[in-house]
């Protein structure tokens, strides 16, 4: 028996931990004290992760198609088929493949396989699942500062004077961020919650400004109104650091004082003290959702302006800081796994970066820009042939009737997963701990999950079999190790240039930029270091909010809950938050929606009866569940519980595409 240094991959934390391995199996996990992102904590997904990794539902063997049914194969025969036919699809037309990548591979294999797509299957249709809320976020980043991820990082918490909690139920979808969140607040920071929903955050706060649904970013802007009305930015720092206030600041004309509490539901005197506050703060950080509820372009830049503009951009203890949701979401974007992007943020369209890699791998390749999986599912004129996808959950599924309608399914992946129905080859991969390979969490940090187990007799290590891959579709890699990986990507990536796994072993991580500047790492965005000047992104200027109707009483709500962690497939392997979900599911079977007390006594309902929800675009029947947590003639519905909540919830793509600060206008009735 001993007891292995890790990373924990459920979320984007990266939190550290000893995996007690015995026989080869994984039967306890203890907290890692001296890692500076957990400290000694875990969540009850970090407790459990030996459950994971000790389950029997692990796929050991290829599987073909064969009369309707999956049959065992061999890995030659799996993987020479599988090529042979995405080659040739994408022969006929690039479009006819599409690419998913999946945010909890490594830095390695997800590298890899961009590199399959682009250099030997010949398209640029690669992308992320989970991504259009941490996309936003890297482009507004990206455009403002020149780092496409988090400006601040967890050690600054402890620094911030003044954090902001906005559109996240931080404490319950990242408890170990939430805690430390706290335990600033307990030392003497001030810290303010904006959301719509009264969550456990919002009662832990000095301030909780709760606004109506779709009304965040107006009442952002309202805030940077006030502190420029008042003359309270940081004129030196705008001066000396920045270009484009004016045009920012004369967008803001349109917000009127005399109608922003009926926009809201927040006293323009509530808004103006924490107008006041952030502004007088030496430090400030934000921090609010990514992934696939995260927030849109427009909110974030709304966000990323205010804090330029009071010079809380480029310093420790401040910053605008996406969580992510997903273990290597920021990582996948990091290698690429994008239609538009090489590793590091390069952008496919640049020249000089697409001839470094075409030079490297000794091939010729596109500029011409791909497209994402979700965007070719919901394109009737763009359904692809053939698809590659990669350890993904049920949540896909969603796209089922598309899905169904490929000519070929190849699915690579660790664990039995439902969406192994839909595959016609699959290809089974070693887990994280049954190989070497790096992840990159929500503030950057690149850290090295060293093997800990040998995997089942046979099973391939993802970066051996997207070689093996490579070389049935006519290209020899040569990589001995996953470490000849990451040089690879060194020397192609600049962000990534002075990355080492010797580098790596000798701390917990290294946040990037890790380059000639900052060879040991980049702890937050450095002011002194930029270079370039920092730009206010382009808003919209549209702060107009979405108002009920006398047939659409609700506006209603949705977003992340707790139950978010248990719909996924790894974490129904684990049983302490099955048996939770599945708590939940005893009472509302169907899942819920969220109301007032006022409002159920209104529609004469009580908790756990039937209603029918109706919108423009559809109905689902679920349970009400009446909460103190939502405000009169609003209602709340996680995204992950059941079925009839996505299946209603597909149909509202448009206005989902505003992520957290998405609403839906709807209808309750009593059934």
């Amino acid at each position: 028996m001993s007891y292995k240094p890790g990373i924990c991959t459920f979320c984007g934390n990266g939190c550290g931990h000893f995996l007690r391995v015995n026989e080869g199996k994984v039967d306890g996990v203890f907290a890692s004290r001296n890692h500076p992102v957990s400290q000694g904590r875990l969540c009850v997904r970090g407790w459990n992760i030996h459950e994971l990794l000790s389950t029997n539902q692990r796929l050991y063997s290829p599987m073909i198609r064969k009369n309707g049914a999956l049959e065992k194969a061999t890995y030659d025969e799996a993987i020479g088929l599988a090529m042979q036919k995405l080659v040739k699809y994408a022969a006929d037309s690039p479009d006819s493949v599409a690419v998913l990548a999946s945010p909890r591979s490594s830095n390695e294999e997800n590298y890899l396989l961009m590199k399959l797509a682009r250099a030997v299957i010949k398209t640029n249709n690669i992308s992320l699942d989970s991504e259009s809320g941490h996309r936003s976020s890297m482009d507004v980043l990206a455009a403002g500062t020149g780092m496409p991820g988090m400006l601040g990082s967890v050690a600054g918490i402890m620094k911030a004077e003044l954090i902001l909690v906005f559109d996240i139920d931080i404490t319950k979808q990242n408890p170990i961020l939430g805690s430390e969140i706290h335990k600033a607040r307990r030392a003497g920071a001030t810290l303010v919650t904006v959301d719509s929903r009264k969550t456990q955050m919002a009662k832990l706060s000095d301030h909780f400004l709760q606004s109506k649904p779709g009304s965040n970013k107006a009442l952002l802007a309202a805030i940077a109104k006030i502190i420029i009305d008042e003359n309270l930015m940081d004129s030196d720092y705008i001066q000396k650091y920045t270009t484009g206030f004016e045009g920012f600041a004369n967008q803001l004309g349109s917000i009127n004082y005399d109608d922003i509490a009926a926009k809201t539901g927040v006293s323009v005197d509530d808004i103006r003290v924490i107008a006041r506050k952030l502004a007088t703060a030496k430090t400030a950080m934000a921090f609010y959702p990514s992934g696939i509820s995260g927030l849109d372009a427009d909110m974030i830049g709304v966000l990323f302006n205010l804090f330029l503009f009071t010079g809380k951009i480029g310093k420790e203890g401040s910053g605008v800081n996406p969580v992510t949701g997903l273990s290597n979401l920021q990582g996948g974007y990091d290698m690429g796994a994008a239609p538009d992007l090489l590793t590091g943020y390069q952008s496919l369209a640049d020249e000089a970066a697409l001839k470094k890699f075409a030079d490297a791998w000794g091939v010729k390749l596109t500029a011409k820009k791909g497209k994402a999986f979700t965007e070719m599912m919901e394109d009737a004129s763009a359904k692809p042939r053939a698809l590659l996808i990669v350890d993904h959950d049920e949540g896909i599924v969603r796209y089922a009737d598309e899905i169904k309608k490929a000519e070929l399914v190849v699915y690579i992946g660790a664990f039995e997963n439902p969406f192994t129905e839909f595959a016609h080859i699959v290809l089974p991969v070693a887990s994280y701990i049954e190989a070497d390979g790096t992840y990159t969490n929500t503030e950057r940090r690149i850290q090295l999950s060293e093997r800990k187990s040998e995997p089942a007799a046979g099973v391939l290590p993802g970066w051996k079999l997207m070689a093996a891959m490579a070389e049935k579709g006519g290209a020899k890699w040569g990589y001995g190790s996953a470490e000849d990986v990451m040089k690879e990507i060194a020397k192609l990536t600049p962000s990534y240039s002075k990355v080492t796994y010797a580098g790596l072993k000798k701390a917990f991580g290294i946040q990037w930029p890790c380059d000639e500047k900052s060879p040991n790492g980049t702890p937050h965005f450095d002011l002194e270091k930029r270079q370039k000047s920092l730009y206010f992104v382009k808003v919209s200027g549209d702060y107009a909010v979405p108002a009920t109707t006398r047939e659409y009483t609700h506006n209603l709500m949705v977003g992340k809950a707790q139950h978010y962690w248990h719909q996924n497939n790894l974490m129904k392997i684990t049983k302490i938050p099955l048996r939770e979900y599945n708590a939940t599911l005893l009472m509302y079977p169907q899942g819920f929606i969220e109301i007032s007390a006022a409002d159920a006594k209104t529609l004469q309902v009580r908790d756990k009866w039937p209603v029918k929800v109706t919108s423009p675009g559809g109905t689902m029947n679920v349970a009400v569940k009446v909460s103190d947590e939502v405000g009169d003639g609003t209602a709340y519905v996680p995204y992950f519980v059941q079925d009839m909540i996505p299946k209603f919830l597909i149909e509202h793509r448009e206005e989902l595409k505003h992520g957290e600060d998405a609403t839906i206008p709807v209808r309750i009735e009593k059934v």
